[in-house]
């Protein structure tokens, strides 16, 4: 659903626009199906275990992400970026000879992905930048670990640092903004 642009109260669709959301995300869904179908009868060269979650994940991320659009929603835009984040993380898992094992930063950055798909509509962008630089943060630690670049004592220093750097930066956004109200 949109917003009305000046609150954070929440525009109903209208009907054409539900009708075009509910087609956009049949026909995801019905092409997810029909990849998995062909696979199942051998026409994709593909073990249909192997190749499920990253369909289903991508076709209900792109129909999300096109509903999305459609609405003008930045939760959905949030959730689109999430998922399509997991259906990535599946996809280079089934097609590089990477495995879970060094993909699951891209789970933990996944909120972080999420933000950045969703700043496109979300009203107020700093709240979204902070997420990005958390999650993300994190999720990039963990990706010198899992990759080999540093081992994971290194990565654990490294998150407690970026943790505390998390506190302070929390703690002094806090008070100079309860400064600056009781000044005011």
């Amino acid at each position: 659903m949109k917003t009305s642009g000046t609150t954070d109260v929440v525009l109903p669709l209208s009907k054409k626009q539900k009708c075009a959301c509910n087609i956009v995300m049949g026909c995801l869904l019905v092409a997810a199906g029909i990849v998995l179908v062909l696979a199942g009868c051998g026409v994709i060269k593909a073990a249909v275990r192997d190749i499920a979650a990253p369909t289903v994940l991508f076709g209900f991320g792109a129909a999300v992400l096109l509903s999305a659009v459609i609405a003008k929603n930045s939760l959905s835009m949030w959730f689109a970026g999430v998922v399509l984040a997991c259906g990535l993380t599946s996809l280079l898992a089934v097609t590089t000879t990477a495995g879970y094992a060094q993909l699951y930063p891209i789970y933990i950055a996944s909120p972080a992905i999420g933000c950045l798909f969703s700043l496109w509509f979300a009203q107020s962008k700093l709240p979204q930048i902070k997420a990005i630089v958390f999650f993300g943060g994190i999720g990039a630690i963990l990706a010198l670990a899992s990759s080999g670049a540093c081992g994971y004592g290194l990565a654990s220093g490294l998150l407690a640092a970026f943790g505390g750097l998390t506190v302070i930066a929390i703690a002094v956004e806090s008070y100079l903004k309860k400064d600056k109200s009781d000044n005011a």
